[in-house]
């Protein structure tokens, strides 16, 4: 039996979520379900995207991941893509091209047949789709190959010699900033060098391993369990205290 990882912008407090999961059970039956998140905020792709390409991996081939996020966007298009052995259920909103940087070549448009008759959330249609992979159908079976997909790119990071330029992608639930800088370029373009981490009004000049490192109420600087930079302060909220938000520019700066 193939499992179900949901991710929406749907929340807990509406009828919404309980209504997709009942129109699976109905369908699919006693199916083994994952919540991702349904905290994701309302129609941001970016942050779905975010969530899921870090999730993903940790889940069996064959899984079935459901992203239900920004769906007034889905321009009466139900997308199944296949990737690394792993299915994804979406909508047409350029989700697929930020979690994979592309549109993976293996994606398909549900046929028309199987949206009839659909309520604005397209709960019945995704159940559908769920209960013919549960089958082992295959999304050929009752899709089609499309290249006319919406197609979305993330802001990439600058690095030169002694610099690297990046931006903050994601906040996190403790009020963390995530980075879209990678140990990589960390260490490609930064190297042994002493170096200052630049972001809004904070600064430091040390990479930690763990966030207590440092003294409360001080910024903190990691790589996280993706090998993102992280700007955080131990035991304090750093978007709140230091005014971090999505897109800010974080700079790393050789001495």
């Amino acid at each position: 039996m193939a499992l179900v990882t949901l991710t929406s912008d749907l929340g807990t407090r509406d009828f919404y979520l309980a209504a997709l999961k009942g129109a699976i059970i109905t369908h699919c039956g006693n199916i083994s379900m994952v919540d991702v998140t349904h905290s994701v905020k309302q129609f941001n792709i970016k942050e779905a995207a975010f969530t899921v390409r870090n999730a993903y991996k940790y889940f069996p081939k064959g899984s079935i991941h459901l992203v239900h996020v920004n769906s007034s966007e889905a321009n009466s298009k139900l997308l199944v893509a296949v990737a690394d052995e792993h299915y994804f259920i979406t909508f047409d909103n350029g989700f697929l091209s930020l979690v994979f940087e592309r549109t993976p070549h293996q994606t398909y448009q549900v046929n028309d047949e199987l949206l009839e008759n659909n309520s604005l959330l397209h709960e019945d249609a995704i159940a559908k789709v769920i209960e013919l992979l549960e089958k082992e159908y295959l999304p050929k079976d009752f899709g089609h190959l499309t290249t006319e997909t919406i197609n979305l790119r993330l802001l990439q990071p600058i690095c030169s010699s002694g610099t690297v330029r990046g931006t903050i992608v994601y906040i996190d639930h403790f009020g963390n900033g995530i980075t879209n800088i990678s140990r990589k370029m960390f260490d490609d373009f930064i190297g042994e060098k002493d170096f200052t981490v630049i972001a809004n009004v904070g600064q430091s000049r040390i990479i930690s391993k763990k966030y207590s490192d440092i003294e409360e109420g001080e910024m903190v600087c990691l790589f996280n369990a993706a090998d993102y930079l992280e700007v955080a302060m131990n035991k304090g909220k750093a978007e709140l205290l230091m005014g971090l938000k999505l897109d800010m520019p974080v700079m790393v700066i050789a001495d």
